[in-house]
């Protein structure tokens, strides 16, 4: 009882920050950093902290084999470089409320990506929640720049777009992940995840990285930068992944349902975001689907 009580309340707060993190990571983004440096700073700094605390946490450490290493290679582009670099480029062109709807549509990729990779049947059920997921996510994508003209915040089919790319990549990684959490524990995963990620931003990040003015810097982006690193680059990863070892992959996608709320309500309540009727509609179709593929599943 206390271990799945702890499982929830991980997912919760990891929901929480993953919901803050679209609205707070606009007020650096782009203005002060660039995607692609915020992100190189973000994984570069995570893995320092769980390379760093590991030996305090794991003192019985178990080897990785050569093998794993290749395969925690591969996850890390999926997990770490792929998705982070495509969610902070597409967010940066994007609005709030549209990037965390479009995110939601993971369980429809993960399904997808199940049929194909494990040969998992497809029911009516899971075929109408995929058409209506993805009907509702490309009217978004598409009608981005008419939201933006009708009052909404800035905008581009292109930002919406990246987004969902990267939901697709972080589906892939949900499910090839599996495996390695159930062999090793979270920090050695984690670990070695972002060490592998890191060297995979550097010649993405590198450039952006010089263009920083740190001194331009106020109080109140000094809070929000230092938000998006430790509580969303080490705290709600090392969260969700904690989480992801101790309960099924199914129920870790179940709290993703909670991130576009949040996000809205952060969005809305900071005035960041403007909520219009074509992103309840889209963003109903998103959720009836993502719905119905879950109810297929159970």
């Amino acid at each position: 009882m206390k271990t799945r009580l702890l499982v929830h309340g991980s997912l919760f707060l990891t929901a929480l920050f993953y919901g803050a993190s679209y609205t707070v990571a606009k007020e650096v983004m782009p203005r002060l950093i660039q995607p692609y440096a915020f992100i190189l700073l973000r994984v570069v700094l995570a893995t320092f902290f769980f390379w760093g605390v590991h030996p305090f946490f794991e003192r019985n450490r178990v080897q990785v084999n050569r093998r794993d290493l290749a395969y925690l290679a591969m996850c890390a582009f999926f997990g770490v470089a792929g998705n982070m670099l495509l969610f902070f480029k597409g967010l940066s062109m994007s609005s709030p409320i549209n990037a965390s709807v479009i995110m939601i549509t993971s369980p429809i990729f993960i399904l997808a990506f199940a049929s194909f990779y494990l040969k998992e049947k497809l029911g009516w059920k899971k075929l109408l929640g995929m058409a209506l997921g993805s009907a509702g996510a490309l009217l978004l994508i598409l009608s981005a720049e008419k939201i933006f003209a009708r009052g909404g915040a800035a905008n581009s089919s292109y930002g919406n777009l990246l987004v969902m790319i990267n939901a697709m990549l972080f589906a892939i990684y949900l499910v090839l992940i599996k495996p390695m959490m159930a062999k090793y524990s979270t920090f050695t995963v984690v670990k070695w995840l972002f060490l592998f990620g890191s060297l995979m931003v550097l010649p993405f990040g590198l450039p952006q990285l010089s263009a920083i003015e740190w001194t331009a810097f106020q109080q109140t982006d000094w809070v929000a930068f230092w938000f998006i690193i430790i509580g969303i680059s080490i705290a709600a990863y090392w969260l969700n992944a904690w989480a992801l070892q101790h309960t099924r992959a199914s129920v870790v996608g179940t709290y993703i349902y909670l991130q576009p709320l949040l996000a809205t309500i952060i969005a809305l309540w900071s005035g960041r975001d403007r909520l219009l009727p074509e992103q309840v509609l889209y963003g109903l179709l998103i959720f009836t689907g993502v719905y119905l593929v879950s109810e297929a599943k159970k």
